[in-house]
């Protein structure tokens, strides 16, 4: 699956936010421009978010000036930050898997997953199956004292080239571009915009991550919270072509040239 034909073209214009979203999502974290003044927040005793750059943006015209705003912002590990930031192949070995070691051994609050290569979905489910390994040793076996475990952290995915299902059932929420039969005439053009669209997509979902420090539940509200964290570009609800069922924590960015109001 090419991920151009998710980077749609149809995001020029839109400059205002969307207030009534906000609003609607108690301590929702405004969608500021990401490029503008805000402290440093640096707190690495909170925990790490990983961050990794899969298809599509493990390109180092997209990945180096996005990781070089978030280590402005909330510094890398290595500089006593909290961001780690993981470029597929090269800082897996070519493994997705190897992903699982480095967010059970850090002290892990969030998981933010861009254009997630192949069989991610595996290893998050993995993650699912540790979260329950201590719980469940503490039950005594029977069916009534099997332990209901809470996700320990939000898990956000962007432009997944991965199982989409297998994304929606370990994700908090999965995005993509709504897809256009005219994309690829216009994609050359369009496409400095788009990955900088997605690039302050992502400092909002890390600014998001470290504000609201919990995972982001399947209900009314989860609408109005991927909408602060992608911004001025109006979304809806996924919407399967063939079954006619609406995802429930699956979200498209609409095709409009007109601002949110």
């Amino acid at each position: 699956m090419c991920i151009g034909a998710f980077l749609c073209a149809g995001l020029c214009g839109c400059d205002k936010q969307n207030a009534a979203a906000q609003a609607a999502v108690p301590g929702a974290v405004a969608a500021d421009e990401p490029g503008q003044e805000e402290p440093l927040q640096w707190h690495p005793e909170d925990g790490y978010i990983c961050i990794v750059f899969g298809y599509g943006f493990n390109n180092p015209e997209f990945h180096e000036d996005a990781i070089k705003k978030l280590q402005e912002k909330y510094g890398l590990e290595e500089d006593g930050g909290i961001i780690i930031p993981l470029i597929y192949p090269d800082s897996l070995n070519g493994r997705i898997s190897n992903i699982y070691d480095i967010i059970t051994e850090h002290k892990t609050k969030g998981v933010i997953l861009l254009g997630a290569p192949e069989n991610t979905h595996r290893t998050l489910t993995k993650l699912r199956a540790a979260w329950q390994e201590p719980a469940a040793a503490e039950a005594d076996g029977t069916e009534e004292s099997q332990p209901d475990v809470q996700q320990p952290y939000p898990i956000f995915s962007f432009m997944p080239q991965d199982d989409i299902l297998g994304q929606e059932s370990n994700c908090d929420f999965v995005l993509e571009y709504e897809r256009s039969s005219s994309i690829e005439e216009e994609l050359n053009q369009e496409t400095e915009l788009l990955d900088k669209t997605v690039e302050q997509i992502l400092i909002r979902a890390v600014r998001y991550i470290d504000e609201h420090k919990d995972p982001l539940p399947p209900d009314d509200k989860l609408h109005a919270h991927v909408q602060t964290i992608v911004g001025d570009h109006k979304i809806h609800r996924y919407t399967d072509s063939e079954s006619g069922l609406q995802a429930i924590n699956h979200f498209v960015i609409e095709q409009t040239q007109e601002p949110l109001e």
